[in-house]
């Protein structure tokens, strides 16, 4: 199945390499309250539970023919509240460090954590593949992050002391490729954060056995052809799978996390359920079983 905007190929499991796999539910188009995207089956990885949609839909114009429209996408993100969160991050990579050096975001946006990492005193670098969200960063905040993905950029290898990945392994297509880069260019005993939407949570799987007692055979789980285009659905099991594969130490996972505002057209209906996702997510979050994992790593001496 294709359409213009995405070509859809068979892909295995981005987290374990597995094709054995069955069906959760499907997701947009028909499958979706506002009929947002295409409609996509959404399949459970048989060896460590990660989620992804089956066939994959790649984007015909690429990652940059996504991410296009910079107010749109980071409607729900306060510029400054994002800012005043990035110096936090920079204090704490440097107590883990206990000195300053390189630092790296990838998928850097508009480049409110460069601007961080900038005050913070650090040599930084950025990478993202949206020309808008950096022209944005350019003009709004005197960050230049460079256009592409990791992967094209070429740095040396173990250039790096600190790398950042903030929201963005669940929108990659090949997330094992990606974190090799990463673990290539991330200097021995260096710092990797990054987070990821916790697909197992209490939220998702209560919105899913909501939809099965509608006698709908859909679910809450990733974006595959609508934004935020998330394609991979991490679970903690399967998000230390993939890090042991690349080779990466797991100091940290925290799982934890709030529901997003309201998108689309607004109803009764709709209010009432946002409402009962935001009292489902909270009781997630007492229990361990949040929305959100943040994740610190370390490459090994």
């Amino acid at each position: 199945m294709n359409t213009p905007e995405f070509d859809f190929q068979e892909r295995p499991c981005a987290a374990c390499g597995s094709e054995s796999r069955h069906h959760v539910g499907w997701r947009g188009g028909s499958a979706h309250h506002d009929r947002r995207g295409v409609r996509t089956e959404i399949v459970r990885c048989d060896s460590c539970g990660h989620l992804y949609p089956h066939p994959m839909p790649f984007p015909r114009k690429g990652l940059s023919g996504l991410y296009t429209d910079t107010a749109e996408y980071f409607s729900e993100h306060d510029v400054e509240r994002k800012k005043q969160h990035g110096l936090e991050v920079m204090r704490i990579i440097e107590g883990n460090l206990q000195y300053r050096g390189t630092f790296l975001d990838v998928g850097c946006g508009r480049g409110e954590l460069l601007w961080a990492a900038r005050e913070a005193g650090w040599a930084w670098e950025g990478v993202d593949p949206s020309q808008e969200y950096l022209a944005w960063g350019r003009a709004n905040l005197g960050i230049a992050g460079r256009l592409g993905t990791i992967e094209e950029t070429h740095f040396p290898d173990a250039h790096f002391d600190a790398i950042v990945m903030g929201g963005v392994i669940e929108h990659i297509y090949d997330p094992y490729a990606t974190l090799k880069e990463i673990r290539r260019v991330l200097k021995p005993g260096g710092v990797f954060y990054f987070d990821a939407p916790n697909e197992n949570g209490f939220y998702t799987r209560i919105g899913n056995l909501y939809f099965r007692l509608r006698r709908r055979d859909w679910v809450v789980n990733l974006a595959p052809t609508f934004p935020p285009y998330h394609v991979q659905g991490f679970n903690p099991v399967s998000l230390r799978h993939l890090l042991s594969r690349v080779g990466f130490q797991v100091t940290a996972l925290d799982i934890t996390g709030t529901i997003s505002p309201l998108t689309g057209k607004t109803s009764l209906r709709k209010d009432l359920e946002y409402k009962a996702a935001r009292l489902i997510n909270f009781i997630g979050n007492r229990c361990g079983a949040g929305i959100y994992m943040s994740v610190w790593a370390k490459k090994p001496e």
